[in-house]
C-alpha cells in the first residue's frame, strides 16, 4: 500500500493540507486531510511530515514573494482539455485573473468556456495550480472552497475583480 507524505500551514483563507508524492504535490485541500483522502485512491495511506521544501514555499507565499508557488512541482490526472487549463492557469500572474472564456482561449480551446469550470472544479492542487484567480466575466464566480476564501486569497495577491 503506497503511502504518501502531507503536512499543514496557515494561508489566506484558512488552513491547508498538502500531499506530496516523491517530491511533486499531488493534493491539497482547504478542508483537511480527510477532504484529500475522499478524493483520491483508497489504496494509499499517508504519514504526516515537516515537508521542509512545501513549508518553506507556502511561508514565502504568505509573506508576499506571490510566485512562490510555482516552484512547486504538481501532478494530477485528467484528459488533454484539463491538463492544458490546468497549465494555462499556472500562466495568470499573482495579482491579476482572468474568466473562463479567456482561460479557455489560453488553453487552446476558445468555446470550451463550461469546460474550463469543470477543470476549476477538479482541481485538485489549488492554489498551486491557481483556479482562484479565474474569474467570471460578470463578477467573482464560484470557488469550491467558498467565496470568502477565494476573497482571501486574491486580496492577499492584490488583485482587483467585478
Amino acid at each position: 500500500m503506497p503511502t504518501l507524505s502531507y503536512t499543514t500551514a496557515k494561508i489566506p483563507g484558512g488552513t491547508i493540507a498538502v500531499v506530496v508524492a516523491n517530491g511533486v504535490v499531488v493534493a491539497s485541500s482547504l478542508r483537511g486531510i480527510s477532504d484529500i483522502r475522499s478524493r483520491l485512491s483508497p489504496e494509499f495511506t499517508y504519514k504526516r511530515s515537516d515537508l521542509p521544501l512545501i513549508k518553506d514555499v507556502l511561508g514565502r507565499y504568505c509573506g508576499g514573494e506571490l510566485t512562490a508557488l510555482d516552484e512547486v512541482e504538481v501532478s494530477q490526472a485528467g484528459g488533454p482539455f484539463r491538463q492544458d487549463a490546468w497549465s494555462a492557469m499556472r500562466t495568470i500572474e499573482p495579482g491579476t485573473t482572468d474568466t473562463y472564456g479567456g482561460l479557455a482561449i489560453r488553453a487552446g480551446r476558445p468555446r470550451a468556456y463550461r469546460a474550463v469550470g469543470t477543470a476549476c472544479s477538479g482541481n485538485l492542487v489549488a492554489p498551486f495550480v491557481p483556479c482562484h484567480r479565474v474569474v467570471s466575466a460578470s463578477g467573482i464566480g464560484g470557488y469550491g472552497y467558498g467565496l470568502d476564501v477565494k476573497r482571501a486569497l486574491l486580496k492577499h495577491e492584490g488583485a482587483t475583480f467585478k
